[in-house]
This record gives C-alpha cells, sequence and structure tokens, in this order.
C-alpha cells in the first residue's frame, strides 16, 4: 500500500470514530449576533486546537461549504472525514502569498460556497492569524465569521504544535459564532490579524463562562 493509501484509509477509521463521538456530544450554539447564517456565504475563522468545533456545527448551517487544506500528509489524513462530511476540499496553503490556494478559495465564494480553514494554520505560530483569508476577506467583500468554543472535558495532544483538543465521549461543547467582521479596504493587514486573534481569544473565553 502506497502512503497516499495509507492515510486514506486511516483517514476513513478517523471518519468514523468522529461519527460515533458526535453522537455523544451535547452541543450549545450561542449565535451573538443572530446572524442568518443559510442566508449568506461567510469566510469561517477559527483557531487551528478547535478545529473539531466548526468541523461538527457547519455541517447544519451551510449547505454548500469548502475547506482549506494543506497537500502535506496530516492535510491528507483530516481530508477523508472532511470529505466525507460535505466539504469540498480545495488544497493550498492560506498565506497571502499562496497564489494557488487564494484562487481556489475565491472562485469558491464567487459559487456561494462558504469556506473555512484555521487561522493559524497549517504549522502556526499557534495563535498567531495569518493574512491570507484576512486578504481575501479584503478583496471578495465576504465577511470573517469568527468562530469561538471550548469543550467541558478534553484531551489535549500537547506534543502537537497547536496543542489540539479532542472532546472526549458524552461531554459538552459550547460554539460562540461571533459578529461577521470584514477588513477595511485600505486596512494593513498586520494589524487587522491583530485585531481577529483578539476577536477569537474573546469567543473562546466567553464560551468558557457557558460551561
Amino acid at each position: 500500500m502506497n502512503e497516499k493509501k495509507k492515510y486514506r484509509v486511516i483517514g476513513s477509521v478517523l471518519y468514523c470514530i468522529l461519527k460515533l463521538l458526535s453522537r455523544t456530544l451535547r452541543i450549545k450554539i450561542i449565535n451573538e449576533s443572530g446572524v442568518d447564517l443559510p442566508a449568506s456565504n461567510y469566510i469561517v475563522g477559527f483557531w487551528h486546537d478547535k478545529l473539531l468545533i466548526p468541523t461538527l456545527i457547519t455541517p447544519g448551517f451551510f449547505q454548500k461549504r469548502a475547506v482549506l487544506v494543506s497537500p502535506s500528509k496530516d492535510g491528507e489524513l483530516i481530508s477523508v472525514p472532511l470529505e466525507k462530511s460535505g466539504f469540498e476540499i480545495i488544497r493550498g496553503s492560506s498565506g497571502e502569498n499562496s497564489v494557488s490556494g487564494l484562487l481556489s478559495l475565491m472562485r469558491c465564494l464567487k459559487r456561494g460556497f462558504s469556506i473555512g480553514t484555521p487561522l493559524d494554520g497549517p504549522k502556526g505560530p499557534r495563535l498567531k492569524a495569518k493574512a491570507g483569508l484576512l486578504y481575501l476577506s479584503q478583496k471578495t467583500g465576504v465577511p470573517l465569521l469568527p468562530v469561538g468554543g471550548q469543550y467541558r472535558r478534553k484531551l489535549i495532544l500537547k506534543k502537537t504544535w497547536d496543542r489540539f483538543q479532542i472532546p472526549l465521549p458524552f461531554t459538552t461543547i459550547v460554539c460562540i459564532l461571533g459578529k461577521p467582521w470584514s477588513p477595511p479596504d485600505d486596512g494593513e493587514l498586520e494589524r487587522c490579524a491583530e485585531s481577529v486573534e483578539q476577536i477569537l481569544n474573546d469567543l473562546n473565553d466567553r464560551a468558557a463562562a457557558y460551561l
């Protein structure tokens, strides 16, 4: 078995595990700004350590959804459960200079898809927003929908760069949908990234208060 097939097999097993896990979870969704999610498309932004939260909740809101996945081995692994969950997979990186990935995302937005990818992915630094998706929002006019959350009980993978979090069975997840946000047309992306970092961190802190 070649390496790609091996990772796809592992990804299929991972999908089955996540499917079983999701049936045991209690999920609370707090829509702070009362956004009518199906009425428009968004660029969904979140931190990499909370990747499972938007993966679990977005199928209930967006029929047309796409996700940017790294072309790395890790990307191949997670692409299978995302694909089986109804996401269209786009290969590439979210960096401002990653032309191919950004163009593919732009085409998806024009087709009415909502897109998402961790703002600090695929390899960090942890909790530091990259400019790619902010640039995309600035150029297309599609707002960023910040998503925060917390697990009541979780496993933290301390050896991973992002300290990835996995909810334990039968626990509660709180997900907070923030107010849609767009960078100013003439805004400096570095300053915009700092604003988004604060928004996401605040959402995660507030989510903890609901547990």
